[in-house]
């Protein structure tokens, strides 16, 4: 099976079990006090808040050094925070998403691709983070160095078939 179609099937299977989207057989039942943060692999809608509105908007208590404080701790610099969303560079949109989900408070992480983008240190420093996490993790990745150390279990996708029986 091509890679973009398991990219396509397991982007589908989380947006169904996230009730983004219905799913393609069968129904999703969910848990009542889950607290889900979940990392998009791409986001598509164009976005020209500056990082510490970005941030703000989901939480406003918080004053501007701690905002500040939040985006350095992701890996961004002050003109990184500075600036408009849409003018970063993936790795640096992925690490303000990245700093959303890590200020929120979860029990389950649904993470797709997260690593793709980062550099190798905004890589170990998530991995550090990943393996420090006290909820449930479901995460897409295609890089075992990166998820050997922090999964207890691996679905292997290419082995998965596209039949209907």
């Amino acid at each position: 099976m091509p890679s973009w179609v398991q990219t396509v099937l397991v982007s589908t299977l989380l947006k169904s079990i996230l009730g983004l989207i219905d799913p393609i057989l069968g129904k999703v039942e969910r848990g009542e006090y889950q607290h889900i943060g979940y990392f998009e692999q791409a986001v598509k809608q164009a976005n020209y808040n500056t990082c510490i509105k970005e941030i703000w908007s989901e939480f406003p208590s918080i004053n501007q050094a701690e905002v500040r404080a939040a985006l350095a701790k992701c890996g961004l610099t002050t003109k990184h925070i500075e600036s408009k969303i849409e003018v970063l560079s993936g790795g640096e949109k992925a690490k303000v998403r990245l700093c959303k989900i890590i200020n929120t408070e979860t029990n389950l992480l649904i993470l797709d691709e997260p690593t793709n983008h980062l550099d190798v240190d905004a890589k170990e420093e998530l991995k550090r983070a990943l393996k420090a996490y006290r909820g449930s993790i479901l995460m897409v990745s295609h890089e075992p160095d990166f998820y050997r150390e922090i999964a207890t279990d691996i679905w292997n996708c290419e082995d998965w078939t596209t039949k209907v029986f």
